[in-house]
């Protein structure tokens, strides 16, 4: 029997999916001003070349729904893959 089985890797990569998208939604939410600035900066120089292309307030704005969004799939995400078998009832016969 090997360290890492086939279903334990299946499980690792189901939760992967299911908690990532919520870890970098809460951070979109909760960083800083100064962080905020600094991944506007990023993304506009890599994307248009200047650093400040977007307006900041549309920018956090931007990053707050998306952090919110990606929160929202993470909690489904969370209940189809790895809650909703444990609530599924067996019909009797």
């Amino acid at each position: 029997m090997g360290l890492l089985d086939i279903g334990f890797a299946i499980l690792l990569l189901k939760m992967t999916i299911c908690t990532l998208p919520g870890v970098l939604g809460i951070f979109c939410i909760a960083s800083s001003e100064d962080t905020k600035r600094a991944l506007r900066s990023t993304v506009c120089n890599q994307l248009f070349g200047v650093s400040n292309a977007i307006p900041y307030p549309k920018f956090a704005r931007f990053l707050n729904i998306a952090g919110t969004v990606l929160i929202f799939f993470s909690l489904i995400a969370t209940w189809f893959i790895l809650l909703r078998p444990f609530f599924e009832t067996t019909p009797v016969a």
